[in-house]
């Protein structure tokens, strides 16, 4: 019997198409880097060193060691073991060494181991460390436990003291001695004072002395309005306070030569 094969067809030749039925991934943009924050500027004076020259900028300043010059920066930071021995304007200034010149900034922290000299300006003042010169800040002054100041003059639109003042000190509004406060006033001055703590000097309150159950005032005492709680302390001279009046406006001399119209107005200037 013979058998007889087919002849298979020949496609070797024959170009192949390959159909690939997975769908085909979009191209994806190409992630583009980020930007980087502007560093911040910094200059640092390490423990050790002693520079002597002023700095001024934008940028922030760190004294851990001396500096015997002017700052004039958005920000200063004097370390623990820093001194500076100049003029500073800032923003903001924190020290926990040593400053010894006159500050200008809008708020200011005096650390626990911080010690400042000379004149103070500033919006915001905390106390924990040492001051010794005049303060005047636009709006607080506060005195923690720990803060100890001596000065001519200490002036303010809120005063609140825990630590010690020796001094003459006026605020605006108020004045606040908590519980752990001492003050020895050649002048304390203000429209309402709070005591919780101890005053020694000469108070005057224009609308209203409050002396807690823990408070202690003595010396010369001027008050329109006094409220002591139970076993509050009050020793002393005592007069009612009375507002000084506006001395009376002078008016000129008219000269014979001038004359006065009927329908013209004519103010008063004496006291009702």
């Amino acid at each position: 019997m013979a058998f007889f094969n087919k002849k298979e067809k020949n496609t070797s030749n024959r170009p192949r198409t390959e159909v690939n039925s997975t769908p085909q991934p979009k191209p994806q943009p190409k992630p583009q880097p980020k930007p980087q924050p502007k560093a911040n500027l910094a200059t640092i004076i390490s423990k050790g060193i002693r520079v002597a020259g002023n700095i001024t900028g934008s940028d922030f300043v760190q004294v851990e060691g001396t500096l015997d010059g002017d700052i004039t920066v958005d920000n200063v930071t004097i370390g623990a073991s820093g001194v500076v021995n100049g003029t500073i304007k800032a923003k903001n200034v924190s020290i926990e060494g040593q400053l010894q010149g006159e500050i200008y900034c809008s708020d200011l922290e005096v650390k626990k181991q911080g010690k400042v000299s000379h004149k103070i300006y500033a919006t915001h003042l905390l106390v924990s460390g040492t001051i010794s010169g005049d303060i005047v800040t636009e709006k607080t002054v506060t005195v923690e436990r720990d803060g100890n100041i001596q000065a001519q003059r200490i002036q303010s639109k809120k005063i609140v003291i825990n630590g010690l003042v020796d001094g003459k000190v006026s605020a605006e509004d108020s004045i606040e001695v908590g519980h752990d406060g001492k003050v020895k006033a050649d002048r304390l001055e203000s429209r309402k004072v709070v005591v919780n703590g101890k005053i020694d000097g000469k108070i005057t309150a224009s609308e209203l002395l409050e002396v807690g159950r823990n408070g202690f005032v003595q010396g010369e005492i001027t008050v329109k309005n006094i409220k002591t709680e139970e076993g509050g302390r009050v020793i002393g001279t005592m007069v009612t306070y009375e507002e000084t009046k506006a001395p009376a406006i002078e008016t000129p001399a008219i000269s014979n030569t001038q004359s006065i119209d009927k329908d013209d107005n004519i103010i008063d200037t004496e006291p009702a």
